[in-house]
């Protein structure tokens, strides 16, 4: 049996666990729970001050419910934590393209193109790019 990571914040914790924490805020998110969400979310960043996860996941909620700016601060706050984040820099991409700031966005989502190529966070900008030239957005 292999050993299961451990992710190491305030206190030691499996990373399964922090995974199932997260889980349990999107799925408060989606049923419109939005205080117990940011609850969950705050705990985990928190209880690992390092990560940009939970930032970017409190961003993620903000918009949800139309609070760009909010979502902006959390998604920077991301940034602060690892700013080499791909995933930071598309969905703070993605809230400046919301918010008409198109270059901005633009250069947010190809910074996140250029740090991933291959991965999620690639794909997420690069869809938003294409509507941002397809003049969807």
């Amino acid at each position: 049996m292999s050993e299961e990571l451990i992710v190491s914040g305030i206190v030691d914790v499996r990373q399964s666990e922090v995974a199932l924490l997260l889980e349990s805020g999107h799925l408060l998110m989606e049923m419109k729970k939005f205080k117990e969400a940011e609850e969950v979310f705050m705990g985990v960043a928190a209880l690992i001050p390092h990560s940009d996860v939970p930032l970017i996941c409190m961003g993620n909620l903000a918009f949800s419910q139309g609070q760009k700016d909010r979502a902006l601060r959390y998604h920077n706050d991301a940034l602060s934590r690892v700013p080499d984040s791909a995933l930071a820099h598309a969905h703070k991409g993605e809230v400046l393209l919301f918010m008409k700031k198109n270059s901005e966005a633009k250069t947010s989502l190809e910074k996140a193109i250029e740090l991933e190529p291959d991965g999620p966070a690639s794909l997420f900008a690069n869809s938003l790019l294409d509507a941002l030239a397809a003049e969807v957005l």
